[in-house]
């Protein structure tokens, strides 16, 4: 898994590796994430990472490029660098997420991101999405906090509560496709890569 400090914050507060560790879809989890991470800086630490016995990545990546860049091209162009870079593996995206009550700019982007990624889909079969921004609805301590972009420490175990078992079905997808397409397909066995700059778990 490669992210940003959402990432970084699941880890820190959703015991997000050992969750992911715990479910036996993989034999080994990676997390790269780091602060600040944009996706066009998240397409080379995919590049660098994924080896040949990476079967699975998870790309939580894209939220700090909509802060900064407000170009109607971009969304497309960045997730097209990244996806580039996964070698045809299976990918699950998750998508962005902004406060209702922070900053207008910032959400109209964020709904360009998600929408620019369900057409990816279409140029890219490999790609999946995790629907975050239709799962979480801010509710009492699981919210925003003030910045309208990361979260609460109940938000954090909201978001990891939302990813382990949206990964989980991811994996269970790539076997499935796996046993329909070999003979004798592997029943529990892939890896994901990500890296860490904070923090270091693997898949996503």
């Amino acid at each position: 898994m490669v992210g940003d400090s959402l990432t970084v914050g699941t880890e820190a507060f959703g015991s997000f590796t050992k969750r992911l560790s715990a479910l036996g879809t993989w034999t080994n989890v990676v997390i790269n994430a780091k602060v600040g991470r944009k996706a066009s800086l998240g397409a080379s630490v995919i590049e660098k990472g994924l080896t040949a016995s990476t079967t699975a990545l998870v790309v939580a990546l894209g939220t700090n490029d909509m802060i900064s860049k407000p170009e109607t091209w971009y969304p497309r162009w960045v997730i097209d660098t990244v996806m580039q870079k996964t070698r045809g593996i299976p990918v699950l995206w998750v998508n962005l997420e902004f406060s209702q009550t922070g900053r207008s700019d910032w959400r109209a982007r964020g709904v360009r991101f998600n929408k620019e990624l369900r057409s990816a889909k279409l140029r890219y079969p490999n790609l999946a999405i995790a629907d975050w921004n239709t799962a979480f609805t801010p509710v009492s301590k699981s919210r925003f906090i003030e910045d309208g972009v990361h979260l609460s420490v109940s938000g954090y175990k909201t978001r990891s509560n939302f990813l382990v078992p949206a990964i989980s079905s991811f994996g269970t997808m790539i076997v499935n496709a796996s046993s329909t397409t070999t003979t004798s397909a592997p029943t529990t066995t892939t890896s994901t890569t990500t890296s860490s700059s904070s923090t270091t778990t693997t898949i996503g």
